[in-house]
């Protein structure tokens, strides 16, 4: 069978889902990494910035000493303006300074050595204002590599100076130097700790956040798989706080769309189940999608040629369009409507065999009811024009009875005709009663005396009344008695016969004339159906059809038993009931 169940699979070549070949990291060893790397870089670039600052600041401290002996000795000359050589000679052994007084470019008191600054001196002259020279290291000598730093103040008189020198030995720079490297490991080691407790300050963080996020993972997931109800609860109003809240609207949304969704698939599909046609969709490989309760039976019960068919109607739509076609499937005939859709076909299938039939008998009972109308109507008309020029009052009168026989004729028939279509609408009404059988039996062998036939009743046995509408049975069984009669040779008996069979009682009527073939039982109550040998009668072959409908319509059966040459024997039965009253109801 070519309609299977379509089953995904993963294409040949389909893309990987990106990242899937890089190893995992979570958010709480890359947060922690972030973290660290930032702190480490603000570290690096203070230290950097703050170095240059803080070994100038080192110099600048060894070196400051000597410039508060400048401004210490500012301080003595605005006290006392007056400095003798004594004076000079204290102040600069307690500052542990040289000193000296320079005059037109040399000293000329004092004890200054060798690498004093002579342009610093000059320059004090000039402006008139303390100089302080940078320090200048000594080349030769006994002080060879010594830091020597002049200081020169404007005395009076003409180009003279009070000069202050000082010496910083090797040592004094190497201790700063010592100071530098002391502060940088201090640094270092602050900026270890500072990255391990920011490490662990962004760990803890970043576990926060993870969680928060995992959460969210974890939600996401049971979303994708379908259990619409998870939520996310939420406490803090942050950057999260506001996700997961989104998350659980739309997952509300989510909740409310699927309900929908699920309501109108059950929907779909209670209407699906519910049609009376078969429904089936297919994929564009023609695999069966959906299909409904009625199209799964009607696909079991037909043959390999009718799927053959059905897959080229299918494929042929998603060529052509819709279409419309009947095809025959053993003794049915179905209508298969199909349409193409966007990724395959949809079919519905009608069994309409009976609808094919009914249109056919109609059909046959235009032309029964044609031919049956036309045969009296055409005899009326001749003996019409035949009495118009017929003077013998016997023939005449010939002519008259034929005519009557005829118009009789075309009473039954539209008498039958307009029964059959009360039945068939449902506008004949029975009136139950409670009926004793024999004495009708015995009603209908009064009914057919003029027919000089010998008609026998037999009652076997004690049998109870039925509940049934007399009017209605009695002409059923007199359609029976009648072509019992029509049937059969003159002068042969007609035999009723009633008796009890179970909880039912049978009524039957019994010839002995030409019986029926046995092919031709089956169709004897279709209507306008004539069995062979039937053609001496002037029958329209609607009586029995009109009888089986009584009979149904009262709740009983009726059957034929029949040889050819033999004679037929109907019987009705009827369910046997010990209650009376009148009842009504209308045959639907």
């Amino acid at each position: 069978m070519f309609f299977g169940r379509k089953r995904g699979r993963r294409k040949e070549g389909a893309p990987r889902r990106k990242g899937a070949g890089w190893p995992r990291i979570g958010i709480r060893a890359w947060l922690t990494a972030l973290f660290v790397l930032v702190a480490a870089f603000a570290g690096a670039t203070a230290y950097e910035v703050v170095k240059p600052i803080l070994a100038e600041t080192l110099y600048r401290a060894s070196q400051a000493n000597f410039q508060q002996v400048g401004e210490q000795f500012q301080r003595e000359v605005q006290r006392n303006p007056h400095f003798d050589y004594s004076r000079l000679k204290n102040f600069a052994a307690s500052h542990d300074v040289q000193w000296g007084i320079v005059q037109d470019g040399k000293q000329v008191a004092g004890n200054l050595s060798e690498g004093w600054n002579p342009t610093t001196v000059k320059e004090a002259i000039k402006t008139r204002r303390p100089q302080q020279s940078p320090p200048h290291t000594i080349q030769l000598g006994v002080r060879k590599g010594q830091e020597v730093y002049t200081y020169a103040v404007p005395a009076q008189g003409k180009d003279k100076a009070i000069v202050f020198l000082k010496f910083y030995a090797q040592s004094d720079i190497l201790n700063a130097d010592a100071a530098l490297g002391n502060i940088q490991r201090l640094a270092m080691i602050a900026g270890i700790l500072a990255l391990v407790i920011t490490g662990l300050a962004g760990y803890i963080a970043a576990d926060m956040i993870a969680r928060r996020v995992t959460r969210l993972g974890i939600a996401a997931d049971r979303l994708a798989a379908g259990n619409f109800s998870e939520r996310i609860e939420t406490t803090l109003k942050d950057e999260v706080g506001d996700l997961g809240a989104t998350f659980n609207a739309m997952a509300s949304s989510l909740e409310g769309a699927f309900r929908q969704v699920e309501q109108e698939k059950e929907r779909s599909k209670a209407i699906l189940d519910g049609m009376t046609d078969a429904v089936i969709g297919v994929d564009a490989e023609l695999n069966a999608t959906f299909l409904n309760p009625r199209a799964q039976e009607l696909l079991e019960s037909s043959g390999s040629e009718f799927y053959s068919r059905l897959r080229e109607i299918l494929a042929e739509s998603r060529e052509r369009g819709p279409i419309t076609s009947e095809v025959e499937a053993s003794d049915k005939v179905i209508e298969v409507r199909a349409a193409p859709l966007e990724d395959g076909a949809l079919a519905i299938m009608r069994d309409i065999t009976e609808q094919r039939q009914v249109e056919r008998a109609k059909a046959e009972f235009i032309a029964n009811a044609s031919h049956e109308l036309k045969t009296p109507i055409f005899a009326l008309s001749g003996y019409l024009e035949m009495l118009e020029d017929e003077e013998d009052e016997e023939v005449r009168q010939a002519f008259l009875k034929d005519m009557r026989a005829q118009t009789e004729r075309l009473q039954n028939l539209a008498r039958t005709l307009l029964d059959l279509s009360r039945i068939d609408s449902g506008a004949l009404t029975f009136r139950t009663e409670e009926v004793d059988l024999e004495e009708i039996l015995y009603e209908l062998r009064r009914d057919f005396t003029y027919t000089g036939r010998e008609i026998n009743v037999d009652v076997e046995g004690e049998v109870p009344p039925v509940e049934t509408d007399p009017t209605q049975l009695h002409r059923a069984l007199a359609i029976l008695v009648d072509n019992a009669i029509k049937y059969s040779a003159d002068g042969s008996p007609v035999d009723l016969i009633l008796r009890r069979e179970g909880d039912r009682a049978v009524v039957s009527v019994r010839d002995y004339g030409c019986g029926i073939p046995e092919p031709e039982q089956e169709h004897i109550f279709d209507r306008f159906y004539r069995a062979q040998g039937s053609s001496r009668a002037d029958g329209t072959g609607l009586g029995l059809a009109l009888a089986r409908e009584i009979t149904d319509h009262l709740g009983g059966e009726i059957t034929v038993q029949s040889r050819p040459d033999e004679g037929s024997t109907f019987s009705v039965s009827l369910p046997a009931l010990d209650r009376a009253g009148d009842k009504e109801r209308k045959v639907s």
